[in-house]
């Protein structure tokens, strides 16, 4: 009788001598989001890596945070399926992070070698960043050929490729526009620049560029479209 009362005892606090009590760590982000886990590394005034109970790994800027506390939370001792280190998905969260990317600029090309011709440049893209680097996109324009006799207007659309070369506030970028400006005497196009980003309110970014844009013509006198280059200045924003 004895060993039968102990052993009812013994199962009915059982559940509460194998659980434990632990804290973990809350960021409320200034976007509204909330990250609840484990931080595991931190730069002082700069950024924090904090890994989730699914094991994902987030690392955040600290003008991100809103603020930091720990809850206490109640896990059992039992075994749980965990993976593997080198399993562990890492995401790096940043501004901008993925999502879509508008783009809007303008900027004047002034022509350059035997067919260059001056003209006024605007561009839309709507595009994709992919990670805090690389953004996709589709755009479409105006060319206002403005000299050498030209009066002339083309309407390109592109695609657009970008690279930013850091995550930091203010970075370098490398774009590329490729595509077909339509027109009585329009063709191809191709567009390669390179600029600064300097990050704005939110998700925006001012941009601030210089590039090459080559467009094939009809030009004057000759029988075949020619290339038209010239060098551009563009300034731009994104959203």
């Amino acid at each position: 009788m004895k060993t039968l009362c102990i052993s009812i005892l013994f199962a009915c606090i059982a559940p509460f001598c194998f659980a434990q009590s632990n804290y973990q760590d809350i960021i409320y982000l200034k976007n509204g989001s909330v990250i609840r886990g484990t931080v595991i590394e931190q730069v002082p005034n700069q950024s924090l890596k904090i890994e989730t109970v699914d094991r994902n790994v987030f690392v955040y800027k600290m003008d991100e945070i809103e603020k930091m506390t720990k809850e206490v939370v109640e896990q059992t001792n039992r075994q749980t399926n965990k993976q593997p280190t080198e399993q562990r998905r890492i995401a790096y969260q940043s501004s901008p992070n993925s999502g879509y990317k508008g783009i809007i600029d303008l900027g004047y090309s002034a022509g350059v070698g035997n067919y260059g011709i001056d003209r006024v440049n605007w561009n839309f893209i709507n595009g994709v960043q992919i990670n805090p680097h690389f953004a996709v996109g589709l755009g479409f324009g105006l060319r206002y050929f403005c000299s050498n006799g030209s009066d002339v207007l083309f309407i390109p659309i592109f695609a657009d490729f970008r690279v930013n070369f850091t995550d930091n506030d203010v970075s370098p970028y490398f774009a590329l526009d490729a595509g077909y400006s339509l027109g009585k005497e329009g063709g191809p196009l191709l567009s390669p620049a390179f600029g600064m980003s300097i990050k704005g309110p939110g998700k925006s970014a001012f941009l601030f560029g210089i590039g090459y844009e080559v467009q094939k013509v009809s030009y004057r006198h000759y029988t075949n479209r020619i290339n038209s280059g010239a060098l551009s200045l563009k300034l731009g924003v994104t959203f």
